[in-house]
C-alpha cells in the first residue's frame, strides 16, 4: 500500500513556488537523508530539491559557509539540471553553476559562478579534487553532496565514482549525502558502504518497487535467434525484419520511439518500416498507427526524405543539423509524427512523450569492437516510456539475441546485482591518491582500499571479479597483496617513490603528478617513457572514438591537398583521428557534402577529438620538459599551440592588439675553444621581454589565470634539451636576462631560443646562434662502429642503480680455511 501524501510544510512557504504540485507523492513522502532505490519516474529529482531547501534553510542562504555538489552521470543530464534549477532556485538568490568539460578549465578559476550548487559528472569532480589543497577552502564548504544514478558503479566509469566519493567521506567534514539509484537489489552493499558517520553504521536506505510508480510500466524482453555465422550488422536485419510485428502487437495508436545503435541503422529501419506499412495499408490490414492529417507540413522538414514524415515516421541522430533535430523533437512532441527512430543520444536530455520504447538491438559498436550498451543506457532508454507528465502507462520493449533474453529480464526486473569496477583501475587512483595525501605508505594504501565498495562486494561476490586467491588466502590478504602489485608497479614506472631512507612514505614524483593532473593513463605514461612516437593519437584513441565502418569518408579525405601527412589507407581509430587533426589544422571544411553522409558527420567527431586534445597535449609538454627531450618538447608545443580551429576570423583581429610582442636577443659571452680535444664551450647572455606593454583594456575572457604565461626554451640544431623556464608574461614588462652554458661538438650544430605564449597561438619568436670558430678547434668525430660490448652496456649509465650495483651473493667469492690436523 502506497504511504500517505504529505502536504508542503507552511513553515516553507518562501519554497512553495517551486513546486507545481500541492503535495509530494509518497516516494517524496518518505525520503530524508537515505539512500533511495525506485524506479524511472517517480519523482527521484524533487528529493534532491528537498535536501537543497534544507540547506539553504539550515544555513540561512549564507553560501559562504554551505555549498552543494550534484554528480550526475553525462554531461546531458548535468545541463538539463543546471537549466531546470537555475529557473527554480534563481528566484530565491541562489546560484546554480554546471562544471564539466566544456565549460570549465584548470585552475582555480575553475569553480567560476558556483556560488551556491555547482553540477558536474563524476570525472570532473575528480579532476578537480585531484588538487584538494588547491580548492582547499571551496571544498572544506561543502555540506550536500547529492549522487544522481549511483548504479553506474557497475560500469568502467563508476571506479571514479566510487573513488570521489570515499574521497568526501574521508577529506568533508559534516558532509551529508543523498544517493538514488535505479531499482537493484543489493542497495544495502551501498549503504554500507557510504555509512552514516559512525565507525560501522550504515546509511537509511529506502526501496520502492514498481506500484510506487506513477506511471505503470509494462516491460518485455523478445529473444531471436542468431546464426553462429552472423555479424552484428547482418542480425540487425533480422531485428529489422520482426519489428514491424512487435509494434502491432503492442501499439495502441500512441507516440513510439524506436531505438538503433547506428545512424545508418536508423536511416535502414525507418526505410523497413515504411515498406512495411505501405504494404499494409495497400492490403487494408490494421496499422500500428494513424497518418497525420497534415503531413504538407510535415514535409517541410525532411527535403529528401518527405515520404517518411508524410506517413508519421521521424528519425533523429547526432548527423542531424541542430535545426532539424529540435524541428522533430517539436513535431514529435505536436504528434505529428507518430513514430520516431533515433540513436541512444536521445535517450539523455529530451523528453518526449514516447508511450511505447523499442531497443531494437542490445549492442552498440565503439572502441573498435561491437559491445553491449552498458546498464545505464538500457534503463536510460526505457525510461523515455510513459513519461508521467505525459501518460499514464507505458511500455519498454527489449530484442536482443535469444542468449541474452535472460540477463535483460533480469536487468528489467531489477534483479542485476551491482558490482565495483575500481580493481579495472586500481593503479592510476592510487597515484592520485598517493598525490593528494591520502595514502602515505603501504598501510594507509590498504586501509584506503578496505573502506571501498569493491572491497565489500569481492567478499560477497568472489567469483565476478576472477583476482584469484591462493588456498591458505583470506580474501583480505588477496586485496591487500593487489594494492602491494599496484604500488611495486607504480614506483617501477617512476610515478611514485619512497620519500624517506626507511622505505616507508610514500609519494609521488613528478611524473605522477603529471599523470594524475592531466588524467592520463598509466599505460600511457609508460608509452611516453618508451617511445616518442604515436603517444599522442594512441592517447586520443583511448579519449575520444569517432564512429567506426566510415573509412569511405575519410579515405575521400586523406587525400585531400592540405593533408600534410598522407597515409596509404584509414583503417583503425587512430588514422580516422589522425585525419581528422589534420583536417582541422589544415582549414578543410569538414561540412562540406562531400564529407557527409547520413551515417557520418566528421564536424560532430572532430568535436569529440578536439575536447581532448589541449589536455593530452599539455602532458605531454610537462614529461618532455621532465624528460628534457628536446624534439618532443618542441613537437608537443606545436601540437598544443596549434589547437585553434582556423580560420580564426574576426575575433582574432579584434583581439590581436593584446598577444604579447616579444623580444629575444642572444649575446655572446664567452667562448671556450680546446684544439679540438673536447668540444667548446660557449656561455650566453639571454635577453627577453615584450617590445611594448600589453594594454590595460583587456577584453573579458574566461580563462585561467595561470595561462597568461611566458615559456622560454632552448635547444639544439638537433634538438637536444638546453634550458626550460616559464614566467608570466606581464613580469617581462621590463627586460629579463639569464645566462647560459652549452658544449657544441659540431661546427654543424647551433642553438635555438624560442619565446612563445603558453595560450595564443602564432606570436612565438626565436633566435639562433652559431659560434664563428675555426672547423679544426671541434673535436673528430668518432665514427667506428660500436663494439659488441659497447652496444651491451648502452643506456646503463643513465640508470642510478647501475652504479650502486654491488655483487651478489652467489657471486661473493668464499674463503676457505685450512682445516685443522
Amino acid at each position: 500500500m502506497h504511504a500517505p501524501f504529505a502536504p508542503i510544510p507552511v513553515s516553507a512557504d518562501v519554497y512553495r513556488g517551486m513546486f507545481k504540485f500541492g503535495v509530494f507523492n509518497a516516494v517524496q513522502s518518505q525520503c530524508f537523508d537515505i539512500v533511495c532505490a525506485a524506479p524511472t519516474g517517480s519523482g527521484k529529482t524533487v528529493l534532491f530539491e528537498l535536501a537543497i531547501i534544507r540547506m539553504l534553510m539550515q544555513s540561512g542562504g549564507n553560501s559562504n559557509t554551505s555549498k552543494c555538489i550534484y554528480i550526475a552521470p553525462t554531461k546531458a543530464l548535468c545541463s538539463e539540471k543546471c537549466r531546470e534549477w537555475t529557473t527554480k532556485f534563481q528566484a530565491l538568490g541562489v546560484n546554480c553553476c554546471e562544471l564539466t568539460g566544456d565549460t570549465v578549465q584548470l585552475g582555480k578559476n575553475a569553480w567560476g559562478n558556483a556560488r551556491d550548487a555547482s553540477i558536474m559528472y563524476g570525472e570532473k569532480w575528480d579532476s578537480l579534487t585531484r588538487s584538494w589543497r588547491r580548492h582547499g577552502q571551496i571544498l572544506s564548504q561543502i555540506q550536500l553532496f547529492l549522487i544522481d544514478e549511483v548504479h553506474i558503479l557497475n560500469e568502467s566509469r563508476g571506479s571514479t565514482l566510487e573513488v570521489v566519493l570515499s574521497r568526501m567521506k574521508a577529506r568533508g567534514s559534516s558532509v551529508r549525502f543523498v544517493v538514488v539509484s535505479a531499482t537493484v537489489p543489493n542497495i544495502k552493499d551501498v549503504a554500507s558502504w557510504i555509512g552514516d558517520g559512525t565507525p560501522d553504521g550504515s546509511a537509511t536506505v529506502m526501496q520502492f518497487g514498481e506500484e510506487f510508480r506513477p506511471c505503470r510500466l509494462s516491460k518485455f524482453v523478445y529473444g531471436f535467434f542468431r546464426k553462429r555465422e552472423q555479424n552484428d550488422f547482418v542480425f540487425q536485419t533480422v531485428l529489422n525484419a520482426k519489428l514491424y510485428g512487435i509494434l502491432q502487437q503492442h501499439s495502441v495508436n500512441k507516440p513510439m520511439l524506436v531505438f538503433c545503435s547506428t545512424r545508418k541503422g536508423v536511416m535502414g529501419t525507418a526505410d523497413q518500416i515504411l515498406k512495411e506499412y505501405e504494404e499494409a495499408s495497400q492490403k487494408k490490414q490494421a496499422l500500428p498507427w494513424t497518418r497525420p492529417p497534415r503531413y504538407m507540413y510535415v514535409n517541410i522538414v525532411y527535403h529528401s526524405r518527405t515520404e517518411l514524415a508524410a506517413y508519421g515516421i521521424g528519425i533523429h541522430h547526432a548527423g542531424m543539423s541542430m535545426d532539424d533535430r529540435r524541428a522533430t523533437e517539436d513535431l514529435y512532441l505536436r504528434k505529428l509524427l507518430r513514430i520516431l527512430f533515433a540513436t541512444s543520444t536521445l535517450a539523455v536530455g529530451v523528453n518526449l512523450p514516447a508511450h511505447t520504447v523499442i531497443i531494437k538491438g542490445v549492442k552498440v559498436f565503439q572502441n573498435n569492437a561491437c559491445q553491449e550498451y552498458s546498464d545505464l543506457d538500457i534503463m536510460q532508454m526505457m525510461g523515455r516510456a510513459g513519461r508521467p507528465q505525459f501518460d499514464k502507462e507505458g511500455v519498454a520493449i527489449i530484442m536482443c539475441e535469444t542468449e541474452l533474453e535472460a540477463k535483460y529480464n533480469a536487468l528489467v526486473q531489477g534483479q542485476t546485482l551491482l558490482e565495483s569496477c575500481l580493481h579495472l583501475n586500481l593503479s592510476e587512483h592510487i597515484n592520485s591518491e598517493v598525490g593528494l595525501g591520502t595514502i602515505t605508505d603501504l598501510n594507509s594504501a590498504k586501509a584506503w582500499l578496505h573502506n571501498s565498495f569493491l572491497f565489500r562486494r569481492i567478499q560477497q561476490n568472489p567469483k565476478h571479479y576472477a583476482i584469484g586467491k591462493e588456498c591458505n588466502q583470506t580474501w583480505q590478504e588477496r586485496v591487500d597483496e593487489m594494492v602491494t602489485e599496484s604500488i611495486t608497479k607504480l614506483r617501477q614506472t617512476e610515478l611514485v617513490m619512497y620519500s624517506d631512507d626507511t622505505q616507508t612514505r610514500l609519494c609521488s614524483t613528478e611524473y605522477g603528478d603529471v599523470m594524475s593532473k592531466f588524467y592520463i593513463k598509466q599505460s600511457t605514461v609508460i608509452f611516453l617513457f618508451i617511445s616518442y612516437r604515436g603517444i599522442f593519437i594512441e592517447e586520443l584513441k583511448d579519449g575520444a572514438h569517432p564512429q567506426p565502418a566510415r573509412t569511405r569518408i575519410y579515405n575521400r579525405m586523406r587525400g585531400h591537398n592540405d593533408i600534410r601527412y598522407q597515409l596509404k589507407k584509414v583503417e583503425k581509430p587512430a588514422d580516422k583521428i589522425f585525419i581528422l587533426i589534420q583536417a582541422v589544422l589544415g582549414c578543410i571544411s569538414l561540412s562540406d557534402p562531400e564529407y557527409k553522409s547520413g551515417d557520418s558527420n566528421p564536424s560532430l567527431e572532430a568535436s569529440s577529438v578536439f575536447r581532448h586534445v589541449v589536455r593530452i597535449a599539455k602532458a605531454i609538454v610537462e614529461v618532455a620538459i621532465l624528460k628534457k627531450a628536446g624534439g618532443l618538447l618542441k613537437s608537443s608545443l606545436e601540437v598544443y599551440l596549434l589547437n585553434r580551429r582556423p580560420p580564426f576570423g574576426h575575433e582574432v583581429i579584434a583581439a590581436v592588439q593584446q598577444f604579447p610582442q616579444y623580444l629575444l636577443n642572444i649575446n655572446e659571452v664567452d667562448l671556450a675553444t680546446f684544439a679540438g680535444k673536447k668540444p667548446i664551450q660557449v656561455e650566453l647572455s639571454i635577453k627577453c621581454g615584450l617590445t611594448e606593454n600589453l594594454s590595460s583594456n583587456k577584453p573579458k575572457r574566461a580563462k585561467d589565470k595561470s595561462s597568461d604565461m611566458t615559456i622560454v626554451f632552448t635547444v639544439t640544431s638537433d634538438l637536444d634539451f638546453l634550458d626550460f623556464r616559464r614566467i608570466p608574461t606581464k613580469a617581462l614588462k621590463e627586460s629579463k636576462t639569464f645566462s647560459l652554458t652549452a658544449e657544441l661538438s659540431r661546427q654543424s650544430q647551433s642553438i635555438t631560443v624560442y619565446i612563445t605564449s603558453e595560450s595564443i597561438a602564432g606570436v612565438t619568436v626565436s633566435n639562433t646562434y652559431k659560434p664563428t670558430v675555426n672547423a679544426k678547434e671541434y673535436p673528430t668525430p668518432d665514427t667506428r662502429p660500436q663494439t659488441s660490448v659497447e652496444v651491451m652496456l648502452e643506456g646503463f649509465e643513465e640508470d642510478p642503480d647501475f652504479w650502486n650495483m654491488g655483487p651478489d651473493d652467489d657471486d661473493v667469492p668464499v674463503k676457505l680455511e685450512k682445516s685443522q690436523e
